[in-house]
């Protein structure tokens, strides 16, 4: 009995300091745990998701710059360049001259219907009415003159340069030919053409009757005869300078054809050629001075007619008429700007013809710009005006405005865009540029640019991690899109006013962490 007592007391003591061991490595055991995850948990980062809400766009691309202050200058007549007052770049003020054509005859012009409406306004006195009578008869015997010159110069013409090219040039039996005598020996030209040959042999034929014609009816032409038959004697001499001058026009070509091998021959058949292009021109060069003289006849003739008869209220607003549409046509030979800016385009040079409509200059103020383009209907739906633009390069804008209508074939609208700043780029008129139009909806309420690194992608799915009760880790699944730089759209899955993880690399689902102020 006494044995089993002392047996049963040392198993209870023997358990009593196993358990009490036991628990104080367990304590120590504890302690060290949790000293260990305490340093172990890592610090991360929140951020806020709406602070990555996407805005919706519309790209466009193609857009060309353009100056709102722009002008293109056309020429309103054709006339020659006489000076280019401008280069290109160069700083000009509205009303400046930038290109001036050529106006002397339209001056003399003006100053002479001026000069017309001034004496009517004052009327005629004894000594202008003799002066206009003297300018009149003087006048008309210069008319006279010229014509008697034209048919001198034309005879000259046909018989002493144009015969040399036929043979009888002057009897029915006329044709095109040169017969040349060199060293005793004699060499003949035939036109390449030979029913044009005969043709223009046929036509000179009658100029010959018609050049006896003419000389017999100048034989009573003087500053004596009736106007009426000087100007019969006028009419015929136009009608006959205009008959050789389109004789010469059909030879033409039949002379430029004449050559020859032989060095001595061709020296001579040259010679004739440059005589042949004398005459012609001696020919046009007489019709145009009769009808100088004609002009400078019916200008005297009607100033003492003016005079004679006094001005009535009709003549004064014809003549007045007159002077305002000379002082119109003057004021078209300057080229001048009509805003200030500067010089973008200059066509032409000095002496060259500026054809009537032809653009012949251009000027922009490089400091108010647009871009114009054009969008699809669908894009169309998206956009209104008033939004802000992202220009390519960093520069701004807004939509400024939107055509009503489409085009009928490309089914596109126009669009224009004002900068309202250039970004680092610098942006041209005449460049072409991107740029994106923030959309109707604003921002999209589904989509978001995060961190690449915020994004944990896996064989199951992609995830985002927030932080959950107890400083746990939670994932939330999540949809993505394109990548965009170190940045990645986020389409589904996400609630703006969610936190996540800035960074998932080394974490978790069910990891401990402590948030980052």
């Amino acid at each position: 009995m006494i044995s089993i007592k002392k047996h049963k007391f040392g198993f209870l003591f023997a358990v009593l300091v196993i358990a009490l061991v036991s628990a104080a490595i367990g304590n120590q055991m504890k302690n060290g745990a949790q000293s260990q995850t305490e340093e172990s948990i890592p610090a991360v980062k929140l951020i806020a998701v709406g602070d990555f809400r996407e805005q919706k766009t519309v790209r466009v691309e193609g857009g060309t710059v353009q100056s709102l202050d722009q002008a293109d200058l056309k020429s309103q007549i054709s006339a020659q360049i006489t000076a280019i007052n401008v280069k290109l770049g160069d700083q000009v003020q509205a009303g400046q001259i930038i290109m001036q054509l050529q106006n002397s005859d339209i001056s003399a012009q003006l100053e002479q219907v001026r000069a017309r409406l001034d004496e009517l306004k004052k009327g005629a006195r004894d000594e202008e009415l003799n002066l206009a009578r003297t300018a009149n008869n003087e006048a008309k015997a210069a008319l006279v003159n010229s014509i008697k010159d034209a048919y001198a110069k034309s005879d000259d013409a046909i018989h002493n340069h144009i015969d040399k090219f036929f043979t009888n040039p002057r009897g029915k039996n006329i044709r095109f030919s040169i017969i040349l005598n060199v060293g005793g020996s004699q060499v003949s030209f035939y036109p390449s053409d030979s029913d044009l040959g005969q043709r223009v042999a046929d036509r000179k034929y009658k100029i010959e009757a018609m050049l006896d014609e003419w000389k017999d009816l100048l034989a009573g032409a003087d500053a004596a005869a009736d106007d009426a038959d000087i100007e019969n004697i006028l009419a015929v001499s136009k009608k006959n300078l205009q008959e050789e001058i389109d004789f010469a026009n059909e030879m033409a070509p039949l002379v430029n054809s004449l050559s020859s091998d032989n060095s001595t021959y061709k020296t001579i058949i040259d010679g004739y050629k440059t005589e042949f292009s004398a005459a012609r021109s001696a020919i046009n060069g007489s019709l145009a001075s009769l009808q100088g003289a004609l002009t400078a006849r019916e200008t005297a003739r009607q100033t003492l007619e003016l005079k004679l008869a006094g001005a009535s209220p009709e003549q004064l607003r014809q003549a007045q008429a007159a002077v305002d549409a000379l002082e119109s046509t003057l004021a078209k030979t300057s080229i001048v700007s009509p805003i200030s800016g500067q010089i973008s385009y200059i066509n032409g040079r000095v002496g060259e013809l500026a054809g009537g409509g032809s653009l012949v200059a251009g000027v922009v103020n490089p400091g108010a710009l647009q871009i114009k383009a054009y969008v699809s209907e669908n894009d169309l739906r998206e956009i209104a005006e008033g939004a802000a633009v992202k220009i390519d390069g960093g520069g701004t804008g807004i939509l400024q405005t939107i055509s009503p209508a489409a085009d009928s074939q490309t089914k596109k609208s126009e669009i224009n865009v004002l900068i309202a700043k250039p970004g680092n780029a610098p942006i041209i008129v005449g460049q072409t540029v991107g740029f994106e139009i923030a959309a109707k909806g604003g921002a999209d309420p589904n989509a978001y640019l995060l961190p690449i690194e915020a994004i944990q992608f896996t064989a199951n799915g992609n995830y985002v991690l927030t932080v959950g009760a107890e400083s746990a880790l939670e994932r939330i699944p999540v949809t993505t899109g394109d990548i965009v730089g170190e940045k990645i759209y986020v389409v589904q899955g996400l609630d703006g006013d969610a936190k996540i993880i800035s960074s998932t690399r080394g974490l978790k689902s069910g990891d401990i962490i402590k948030v980052e102020n």
